[in-house]
């Protein structure tokens, strides 16, 4: 019995020490299966949530982007025309040729509307310099030409009186 008469002395310093590590042990929780689980739930939901936010803000980049460039295109506030014009034309051996300039030219949609109300299609056209030619009869035509935007210019040819 004399086991429980010791007196046990310590400084107050290790003393403190001693109980903080006690204090900082008992504070400590221990992790079981089901916080385990609930921390990788929570894990997993923080990045469904940033996938979920950066799929959201892709859309509406998408969305958005292509508006940009309709409102700079009209910004101007101009009505859009075609800018097509004719450099040079003559007739030739029954063919009339006309040098087309312009961007975007629609080759394969010109055609001409005689004065006897026949439509006129192009025998041959070459984009690379514009050229495009007709069989030509010398009486007065309505002569379509389209861009690729669906402008078209109207040119009336009248031969010369003689």
């Amino acid at each position: 019995m004399a086991f429980f008469n010791r007196n046990y002395t310590m400084k107050k310093d290790a003393a403190s020490s001693t109980l903080a590590k006690v204090l900082n042990s008992v504070e400590k929780s221990s992790s079981t299966p089901i916080d385990k689980m609930l921390k990788k739930r929570a894990n997993a939901a923080k990045g469904y949530s940033r996938y979920l936010t950066a799929v959201k803000v892709i859309l509406a980049f998408t969305l958005l982007v292509p508006l940009i460039f309709v409102f700079t295109a009209n910004a101007k506030g101009t009505e859009t025309k075609a800018e097509i014009s004719v450099n040079d034309y003559f007739v030739q051996d029954g063919m009339l040729f006309i040098d087309l300039d312009g961007p975007f030219i629609d080759y394969t949609s010109i055609y001409a509307v005689t004065s006897s109300g026949s439509t006129v299609f192009p025998t041959e056209y070459n984009s690379g310099n514009g050229m495009v030619s007709f069989p030509y009869d010398e009486t007065e035509w309505n002569i379509y030409v389209s861009d690729l935007n669906s402008e078209t210019v109207h040119m009336l040819l009248t031969p010369p009186s003689n």
